[in-house]
Parts: C-alpha cells; sequence; structure tokens
C-alpha cells in the first residue's frame, strides 16, 4: 500500500483481511499522500523506509515499509497540525489481519520495529475523550 496497491503482496494470499482494515477505516474517502509528495505529514526517520498516508479527518491509515535485509527500527515524524489531530491524545495501533500483520499499539513518538517484508498498516487517530 505504500503505492496504493496491493497485488503484490497477496500471491496467492487472500486479500479480504485486508479489504476489511480499509472498509472499516474508509478509505474510498481518504486522500492518499504518498512518501514522494512534498511536505507529506509522515515520515520514517529510516533511510530506505517509506511510510504513505491515507489521511481522513482526525485520522489517518499508514503503510509503512522497508527494503533493508534485516529488521529495523525507526521512528515517524508527523506533522500533527496537518494531521489535524492532537499529539496528545494520539493512539497508533495495527489490527490483527491474518496473513499479513498481528495486532500491535505503539507510542507514536517511540521507535516502531519494521521487519523485512510487509511491514504494517498502522491507524492514527486521536482517542476520545
Amino acid at each position: 500500500m505504500v503505492y496504493g496497491m496491493t497485488a503484490r503482496y497477496y500471491q496467492g494470499a487472500d486479500p479480504k483481511h485486508t479489504w476489511k482494515v480499509w472498509d472499516e477505516f474508509g478509505i474510498q474517502d481518504a486522500q492518499m499522500i504518498g512518501y514522494w509528495v512534498p511536505g507529506c505529514p509522515v515520515k520514517a526517520n529510516h533511510e530506505g523506509t517509506l511510510a504513505t498516508l491515507y489521511l481522513k479527518k482526525r485520522k489517518a491509515l499508514m503503510s509503512i515499509a522497508g527494503w533493508a535485509k534485516e529488521a529495523v527500527d525507526c521512528r515517524l515524524e508527523i506533522d500533527w497540525s496537518a494531521l489535524g489531530i492532537d499529539p496528545y491524545k494520539a493512539r497508533l495501533s495495527a489490527q490483527n489481519t491474518p496473513a499479513f500483520q498481528k495486532e500491535a499499539r505503539f507510542d507514536p513518538s517511540a521507535e516502531i520495529p519494521i521487519e523485512p517484508g510487509p511491514g504494517w498498516l498502522l491507524l492514527l487517530e486521536e482517542e476520545a475523550s
């Protein structure tokens, strides 16, 4: 999803779990902002690790992937005002998606482990007060 597609990932895997994440997020109403777009509000701080954003009001779905041969840790550089998200109320999480990723929760300011291969599909949103 870093490039707005998933066909390479599936290679025989069932895409319905990823489609469920998209539907729950409402990806059809999101603005895609690729890592190559100047001013993309989310960047990974590790060379060769890329982040593409699917932005909606007060929440974003991020595809983060790297091409290193080994696992790396990276931090996200986030322009909170561009996202319209209060960093003190932000929650960063991964939904369990069979054959892709396990459920996880991250501190948006902490390092995120990026394994070689699929990367992460992460939801960034404000927690309800």
